[in-house]
């Protein structure tokens, strides 16, 4: 993306710090994190051995959404930007044949009227699917679905006819399964009840996903926020670094030497409240960062010329994360 000038096309600084922030938020903005990577590192042997599938679990808010848009952007870079990736949101919704297939629709970009029947929902599904992959030399097509625990014995039947069909087309299909411990118990329940050919096709391969886990982690992601550039309308890239925008005074300091009290700030936060995972979700580290260029930066009510750790403190209570405990973690350790 080219740079723009900084107010070029007329919004105010109020405007562009409010873009800028939003982009922060966004999943066009994603920090390719250890976890991200290593994960990212594993789905791609998996599609080279020719995995049918793997389900990748952990709590909520650590960022598993943010890295299936990342790994989902990285597989069409590497193997071309017509290899069929879906990326699939399951919603909670009545198990039937036609909302599947619907919703699937739905997930590829594609129209669905509601007068179609689940029969001609499935043709369309399979045919586009065939065309997706035809167009590639792999013949396969991705689908990483997000919520995956929501996904019924129902839902896993058509999945597998799915796959069926298409393997008689020489297609092969991999579905990544997403999810927070509820899809793990999935599993387990699956596995209880020997249902071992839904586990064998779908969740043979598993990985735990975890956010920002030690300082050098959490240093690699300050270090990203200072190579960041201000956005304005479009989410175009200014040549403004956001450092440099929201602390002007900074005197030369930058978001990586912030790492130790940053740190500190949150297993500080982390001892007060009592929680026991141990590694920091990105939802509260983005929201708290954010919270920060809001509160202390050069358009605040109260602003700093580079925040300290009562800023950082406040920021992080503010995020939420002292609410953010793990139920289970709380339940294991009793």
């Amino acid at each position: 993306m080219e740079n723009t000038a900084l107010n070029q096309q007329g919004e105010s600084v109020d405007e562009i710090s409010s873009i800028t922030l939003r982009y922060i938020s966004s999943v066009r903005f994603v920090i390719p994190t250890k976890s991200i990577l290593e994960l990212e590192r594993k789905i791609y042997t998996w599609l080279k051995i020719g995995t049918t599938g793997a389900c990748i679990w952990g709590r909520a808010r650590i960022g598993k959404s943010y890295s299936v848009q990342y790994i989902a952007k990285s597989i069409q870079q590497k193997l071309g930007e017509n290899f069929p990736v879906v990326i699939w949101n399951i919603t909670d919704h009545p198990a039937t044949e036609r909302n599947f297939y619907a919703s699937l629709l739905m997930a590829m970009g594609l129209a669905c009227p509601k007068r179609d029947t689940a029969l001609f929902l499935k043709e369309r599904v399979l045919n586009e699917l065939i065309i997706r992959a035809s167009d590639t030399p792999y013949r396969e097509v991705v689908i990483f679905i997000d919520e995956a625990w929501k996904l019924g014995e129902p839902d896993f039947s058509w999945l597998m006819d799915l796959y069926n069909n298409l393997k008689c087309k020489d297609i092969h299909i991999i579905s990544f399964l997403f999810g927070t411990r509820e899809l793990k118990n999935l599993k387990n329940e699956l596995k209880i009840r020997g249902k071992d050919q839904i586990v064998g096709r779908f969740m043979v391969c598993e990985e735990q996903f975890f956010g920002i886990c030690t300082k050098q982690e959490l240093s690699f992601c300050l270090t990203a926020f200072d190579k960041l550039h201000v956005r304005t309308l479009n989410f175009s890239e200014t040549d403004k670094m956001v450092r440099e925008f929201y602390f002007p005074h900074a005197d030369g300091r930058t978001f990586y030497d912030l790492t130790d009290e940053y740190w500190e700030a949150f297993q500080k936060t982390r001892a007060a409240h009592n929680i026991l995972a141990t590694d920091i979700p990105m939802k509260y580290f983005i929201d708290s960062f954010i919270i920060c260029l809001d509160m202390y930066g050069a358009l605040s009510f109260d602003p700093v010329c580079f925040p300290g750790i009562g800023e950082l403190m406040e920021s992080i209570k503010l995020s939420g994360y002292g609410e953010s405990d793990d139920e289970y973690e709380r339940r294991k350790r009793k």
